[in-house]
């Protein structure tokens, strides 16, 4: 699936880009405050749009991973039965969860081509991409749980 290869690993790295994007630029915009006693104008801009896409695309690595927070203490009580169907509600309410991103992050899409932020003159629209880009991301990551829970349940 998504987790093999160029591909799988890209996303990762996006992460690891935007966090070091995120770093230098607050670094930045705090040496600018106090050593030049100047700040950029820029540099709020491009620390939210960084932050913005690193929380989605952080996230669907999450998944990825099976990083996210779980019930395991209620989860490890459970019979063996038990487990299994929960481990097919977990893929299914982050599908669900995803899918409104989604739908969601689309609709601000739509409406982003029409603002601008103040500072750079960038359409709101690559902003908000961070909402559907990382829903898509998210259930494709996902789906390998699913199908593995579901042979589990149903097999």
């Amino acid at each position: 699936m998504l987790d093999r290869g160029v591909f799988g690993r890209l996303v990762e790295w996006l992460c690891l880009v935007l966090m070091v994007i995120l770093a230098v630029d607050l670094m930045l915009g705090v040496v600018s405050r106090y050593v030049f006693a100047m700040t950029f104008t820029w540099y709020d801009e491009v620390a939210r749009v960084a932050f913005v896409w690193l929380v989605f695309l952080g996230a669907a690595v999450g998944i990825k991973r099976g990083a996210h927070f779980g019930l395991h203490i209620v989860v490890d009580r459970l019979p063996p039965r038990g487990r299994r169907i929960a481990e097919l509600v977990t893929p299914v309410v982050i599908i669900a969860f995803a899918l409104v991103l989604i739908v969601q992050g689309l609709a601000f899409v739509e409406l982003g081509w029409f603002q601008m932020t103040p500072v750079m003159g960038l359409p709101k629209a690559w902003v908000y991409a961070a909402m559907p880009v990382g829903g898509a991301l998210m259930i494709a990551y996902a789906l390998q749980p699913f199908w593995r829970a579901v042979r589990g349940v149903f097999g």
